[in-house]
């Protein structure tokens, strides 16, 4: 039984929204790892960054496909805000990164990581203040929308119920 409950948790824990939470905490942990002085802890840590990039640009995805409910016009504006948040990041973070390399070498990736780490707190507490934890995300939503009196509606859903009524009356 107690190897269940872990099992759940782990489930919990790997799938949205807080699959996006393990790979910030990774994100710590690997920026931590780049000032190591053990050379193969760096090292490994370097490479698993590029797989932790492509993870969350992934699930980044996936969170922006689930929140558009099927509208493909909020999907891409969810995406573009995404985009242009990584790209102002990722060039605030080049510049900032060079002046705190002059200050010390390691400096860059102490304060990635102390970053990765508020991100990971504010992002995982806000998502358990708004879903809870131990529900998917599917249903976490759907209760979260009767306790507010709102209806969630997906375009998907809306055009599957379409096109089987179309269906239907072609017979």
């Amino acid at each position: 039984d107690e190897l269940d409950c872990f099992r759940r948790f782990l489930h919990h824990l790997t799938s949205q929204p807080y699959n996006l939470s393990f790979v910030l905490f990774t994100w710590v942990l690997f920026n931590g790892g780049m000032v190591s002085p053990i050379l193969p802890v760096a090292i490994t840590a370097q490479i698993l960054m590029g797989t932790t990039y492509v993870y969350t640009s992934k699930w980044t995805m996936d969170m922006n496909l689930f929140y558009s409910l099927g509208d493909s016009k909020l999907f891409m504006n969810l995406q573009v805000l995404c985009q242009n948040a990584h790209s102002l990041g990722g060039s605030i973070g080049g510049l900032f990164g060079i002046f705190l390399y002059t200050l010390n070498p390691v400096a860059p990736f102490i304060f990635s990581s102390v970053l990765a780490c508020v991100t990971f707190l504010i992002y995982t507490v806000g998502f358990c203040a708004r879903l809870g934890f131990g529900d998917d995300i599917d249903t976490a939503e759907e209760k979260r929308s009767r306790r507010l009196g709102k209806r969630r509606v997906s375009s998907w859903a809306a055009a599957a119920r379409k096109s089987m009524a179309e269906g239907d009356k072609g017979e």
